[in-house]
């Protein structure tokens, strides 16, 4: 099974998955052999094919519209598949609001399922194969582990450092400041604030953050629930008429206990990471400065959450 190797100096850890190489590849992501003739005929995911998957952990009903099961190649033990929808050629940007509300329920259940068994869990959303995605049929992805290391460990650590010097939440601050300023601000709901980062690792990154201080994501309440499918479709939406739908990422980072507070990141993957990144850590955005990018991406966001189903999104 999969295992963590910590580098002896630095401590990051690298997860040992060696078996994941097996799993189908329509993206060329994962290799370039031949792919077989089911690979090419046959989705795993669509409706029909629910016996090509292990069974499901979770379903929006017996007629599915969102359907959650286990990976059959996983980084970890616990490692799951959440299928946004049954249409194969639809992504969040094209499907109405609510079948992204369902598919923010599956993620609510799998995310209340784990963190009740003492879990930590991180929610991923891989679209392309420059963004690491394998399988073409829009999907998220899910894992639980005891505790994450890496960038989930230190933004746990820091937030509690923050906190014993400022006796406050970091995020709860900056979406504050950020609002002030307003000139990294791309949209601001009545529940969420979406920003591009001072610090952007990814030239035209995002954040997306709860206005409500909450360390985990499990805890939103109906109200947010509707606002946040609406403005993380809206987010999305964003990066596919700037860049003509890119391969891109999405993440949730949530914890169970304070002083955490969950949010989400985006990144467009519109750049090739050089040595400087790989060699040394440091991030280089050079396409466009935080506020620049803030400038362009605002006005799609606001269209789409604003607008809303009625707007005509790219096939």
């Amino acid at each position: 099974m999969s295992q963590f190797i910590f580098d002896e100096l630095t401590g990051i850890p690298t997860i040992l998955a060696s078996k994941r190489a097996k799993r189908t590849d329509q993206t060329g992501a994962v290799s370039s052999k031949e792919k077989s003739p089911e690979e090419k005929t046959v989705c795993f995911f669509c409706k029909g094919n629910e016996h090509l998957t292990p069974p499901a952990t979770y379903q929006d009903a017996d007629d599915w519209n969102v359907r959650v099961f286990k990976n059959k190649f996983p980084i970890v033990d616990d490692h799951e598949i959440i299928v946004h929808s049954p249409e194969h050629d639809k992504d969040l940007t094209e499907l109405p609001q609510d079948q992204n509300v369902r598919y923010i329920r599956a993620i609510l259940n799998r995310v209340h399922y784990y963190t009740s068994s003492g879990m930590e869990v991180m929610v991923f959303n891989n679209r392309g194969g420059k963004a690491g995605a394998s399988i073409l049929h829009p999907h998220t992805q899910i894992i639980a582990l005891a505790g994450f290391p890496g960038i989930l460990e230190l933004e746990k650590h820091e937030a509690l450092r923050y906190y014993n010097e400022h006796h406050s939440c970091y995020w709860c601050d900056m979406i504050k400041s950020e609002a002030v300023i307003g000139e990294r601000v791309v949209y601001e709901s009545k529940h969420f604030i979406v920003l591009v980062p001072k610090a952007s690792r990814w030239s035209y990154e995002m954040i997306l953050v709860p206005k409500s201080h909450k360390p985990n994501f499990e805890f939103v309440d109906e109200m947010e629930i509707n606002d946040f499918a609406r403005i993380l479709k809206a987010a999305l939406y964003a990066y596919d008429q700037l860049f003509n739908r890119p391969d891109r990422n999405f993440w949730i980072h949530t914890q169970r206990y304070d002083p955490y507070h969950w949010h989400v990141g985006f990144i467009p993957h519109i750049k090739v990471v050089g040595g400087l990144e790989l060699g040394a850590g440091v991030w280089v955005s050079d396409r466009a400065s935080p506020e620049d990018a803030a400038l362009q991406l605002e006005p799609y966001v606001k269209r789409m959450y604003e607008e809303g189903d009625g707007i005509k999104t790219l096939a």
